[in-house]
């Protein structure tokens, strides 16, 4: 019996503008190499693609971006090098920076458990828990947002207490297709026990 491969979530990032992509994985690869080498040539070799594509891909970049990523400098008793412009930095850096966050997101089953959810402005709304009841394993939890209207959600009565929701406090709903989801942004406060000392709910 063949033992079934793990699949995992990938992406590949890209920056694009109008529907048109001006820097993928690929150009950010190469601008870092570039930025380690201080050769265009080196660069080029050890993002795997030959001097030509290299070529092609900054100008690319430059002309879609409007600014300039890569100065080079030839000749000279030590050669030519390559590095990158204070822009080019910024673009690598912002690039790496968002790729960093998307990978931690990945690695984070609490992100990775809501994956399904496409979250948007419009379905994500600010508002006041106004009531909380709890019955079984349930609980009806009722809300108000800005504005004439409210909300009301049934979740599990220990997703409520471990989100420690109380009348009056400050949520966020979530909302996909019939499903109103409640997230906390607020750290849970802390309550007395039985004997009287302060612990984390």
């Amino acid at each position: 019996m063949v033992a079934r491969k793990e699949a995992k979530p990938a992406f590949r990032l890209s920056l694009e503008d109008d529907a048109q992509v001006v820097l993928d994985q690929t150009d950010a690869l190469l601008l870092r190499r570039i930025s380690e080498t201080a050769s265009l040539k080196e660069g080029a070799k050890l993002s795997g693609i030959s001097y030509r594509n290299a070529w092609d891909r900054i100008r690319a970049m430059e002309s879609n971006l409007g600014i300039r990523l890569v100065e080079t400098k030839v000749g000279g008793a030590g050669g030519g090098c390559a590095e990158l412009t204070p822009e080019g930095a910024a673009v690598l850096r912002d690039f790496r920076k968002v790729r960093k966050y998307l990978l931690n997101v990945l690695d984070e089953p609490e992100y990775m458990a809501h994956a399904s959810y496409k979250l948007s402005v419009r379905n994500r709304l600010r508002v006041r828990i106004t009531k909380v009841e709890k019955s079984g394993v349930t609980a009806l939890v009722k809300m108000t947002v800005q504005g004439p209207a409210s909300l009301t959600s049934i979740i599990s009565s220990e997703a409520a207490e471990d989100l420690d929701l109380r009348e009056g406090d400050d949520a966020v709903a979530l909302i996909k297709s019939t499903e109103v989801i409640l997230a906390k942004q607020d750290p849970p406060r802390k309550r007395s026990g039985p004997t009287g000392p302060d612990h984390p709910t």
